[in-house]
């Protein structure tokens, strides 16, 4: 491991002004300098200042200008002397040292064991985010601060040692990810290369080669896809020319085919910017690997005139965004497209919106309305599914008589998402489709009586759980999510804190769709539910409690802790609990080991 690598010492002068700053504080030594600077011209001083150092000459020269100048505005940073430029750049660097030095340790930060029977491993991510806060405040000073520390490899050795640290872990440390690194390195690195050979003969063949060959070199660390991407398309377009026509070459033909490798997305970009045709020609060849080359194909089809087309490549599109084979074709009047994904497709939604409101608006050109309502609802239903009241608005306005035997459909399966999405959990598919959450969702498309037809089933379904065990276990995690979402709830927080804590769902998911539920049950003046649910759980949930014989390697505190919320809810349900654990696990020694660690009566 390399230690202060990247620092250079500035030498220091003894005298009354290091003196002074010892002594006094920074606010000190400023008003120190008003007073010794007013009514005095510095110009008288230039010479004698120059002579000590031409750097502070030169920055106190600019200040006393700008001071001057009541106008004129300009941030601290681009007033700094050079040394202090310097200065800065070296305590950042100290900061990142005392980062990698951590990497390869044991016992470091970056080793990380979840639990004590699970081997460690490293931590690669949070590596990547502690440089990323320093690389985001090493980028201003890029520019300027190159030409001073005459270090071109200085970006390159730093992640050749991250990389030699991480390969210093033992053999069977886990952790396969490395070190993906953040956008702000991923700039830091991209802009000291370019910095390096901008002024070449050929500054985008050497960058582009130099780029390739560090991502070739490591192993452990990678850059950022998006942010090279967005650094090779910001470039001079001489440059950007330059390497396009290098992705022409035999040398990196073959990554360049790769529809998932960075410089195909770059070569992509370059073909749009310099040859459309080709453009074009690329997305339809790869249209079947990347849905996203879609749109510019429903473009060229609809500025010819050619729906029919168009409609083609939108379902070849659908297709490629489900990853689903020619005879598996996907229309948006057949299913909830929300649901039809079997992969992750990060920030799409927008994208996926927009491509299902231009069907709709080319279906309704062919004619076809009950294609063009189901794309225009499934738009809206994709891009904010958790805006309930947006869903319903679009609903209402597209279910026409024709469109309805399509809409309909479309409306159940989007409730049912949202319930899913509320729970967190699939159930039986009975139960999961008539819920107190399709109510919530429902009781918005009645006119007049919303409130009292709530209020009535969730009334009869509260009452069939409060007499019905085997219901109870059925759906006590749906109760579980009312619980946690009527007004009031925070106040069990203080009078059971183990039951809140254990047995009512964390705050995991979208924030906003829980603010669409905890609004809407308020609207409904459920308030006073929360007693009547909160004496079905003291009748009811020692039947949920997790079942000794069912442990893990003999460890009992998930037991403990839903014991333990039983015991603040029920004293009598937990006794009558406790003396049956002791008649059926009374030679689990490690369970009343660990009831003994909560303080249980046992």
């Amino acid at each position: 491991m390399k230690k202060g690598k990247h620092r250079k010492k500035l030498p220091g002068n003894s005298g009354v002004g290091e003196i002074l700053v010892g002594c006094l504080t920074k606010d000190q030594i400023a008003h120190l300098l008003n007073v010794v600077l007013s009514g005095k011209d510095v110009a008288e001083y230039a010479d004698e200042l120059k002579e000590v150092d031409s750097d502070m000459a030169e920055t106190v020269e600019k200040i006393v200008a700008l001071s001057s100048d009541k106008t004129r505005k300009c941030p601290v940073r681009h007033l700094a002397s050079n040394k202090r430029i310097l200065e800065h750049w070296d305590s950042l660097w100290s900061r990142w040292d005392s980062i990698v030095l951590e990497v390869g340790d044991e016992d470091g930060k970056y080793a990380i064991q979840d639990v004590d029977w699970e081997p460690p491993y490293f931590d690669g991510y949070t590596l990547a985010e502690d440089l990323d806060e320093i690389a985001r405040d090493m980028l201003p000073h890029m520019d300027e601060i190159y030409d001073m520390v005459k270090k071109p490899a200085l970006f390159y050795d730093a992640i050749k040692e991250i990389d030699s640290n991480i390969r210093s872990y033992p053999e069977w440390f886990g952790g396969d990810d490395g070190c993906p690194l953040g956008k702000h390195f991923t700039q830091c690195v991209l802009k000291w290369l370019w910095l390096g050979v901008q002024n070449d003969i050929h500054p985008g063949t050497v960058f582009l080669t130099r780029v390739c060959s560090l991502e070739e070199e490591f192993d452990n660390v990678s850059l950022d896809d998006d942010e090279s991407i967005s650094f090779f398309a910001k470039l001079p377009d001489m440059v950007c020319q330059e390497v396009y026509e290098q992705f022409m070459s035999n040398k990196y033909r073959q990554r360049v085919e790769e529809t998932h490798s960075t410089l195909h997305k770059i070569n992509h970009i370059y073909e749009q910017r310099f040859d459309s045709s080709k453009y074009l020609k690329t997305c339809r060849k790869y249209l079947s690997e990347n849905w996203q080359y879609g749109k510019a194909l429903i473009d060229d089809a609809i500025a010819q005139g050619d729906h029919q087309k168009s409609d083609s490549i939108f379902q070849k599109t659908f297709l490629s965004y489900l990853r689903r084979d020619e005879k598996n074709v996907w229309y948006p009047e057949t299913s909830l497209l929300l649901t039809e994904r079997k992969y992750y497709h990060e920030n799409d939604e927008e994208e996926v919106a927009e491509l299902l409101k231009l069907w709709g608006e080319v279906s309704e050109k062919m004619g076809n309305t009950v294609r063009s309502a189901a794309s225009r609802v499934q738009s809206v239903m994709y891009r904010t599914p958790e805006d309930w009241d947006m869903v319903i608005r679009e609903y209402r306005k597209l279910c026409t008589l024709e469109a309805r035997k399509v809409i309909d459909p479309l409306f159940c399966q989007w409730k049912n998402e949202m319930a899913e999405r509320s729970i967190h959990t699939r159930m039986d598919s009975k139960i999961y489709s008539d819920t107190w959450i399709h109510w919530l969702i429902e009781s918005e498309l009645h006119l007049t009586d919303k409130k009292e037809w709530f209020l009535k089933k969730l009334q009869v379904w509260l009452d069939h759980l409060n007499n019905d065990g085997k219901m109870f276990k059925q759906q006590w995690i749906l109760l579980a999510q009312l619980t946690k979402d009527l007004s009031g709830s925070d106040n069990l927080r203080k009078q059971y804190p183990t039951f809140y804590d254990v047995v009512l769902p964390s705050d995991e998911g979208s924030s906003k769709l829980r603010k669409v539920r905890c609004d809407r049950l308020n609207k409904m003046g459920t308030g006073t539910c929360i007693s009547r649910v909160m004496d079905i759980w003291e009748k009811h949930l020692y039947r949920i409690v997790p079942d000794p014989a069912n442990s893990h390697k003999s460890r009992y505190y998930v037991h403990a802790e839903w014991l333990k919320a039983l015991y603040e809810l029920s004293h009598s349900e937990y006794e009558k609990l406790l003396s049956r654990w002791r008649q059926t696990h009374k030679q689990r020694r490690n369970l009343w080991l660990d009831l003994k660690k909560y303080q249980l009566p046992i």
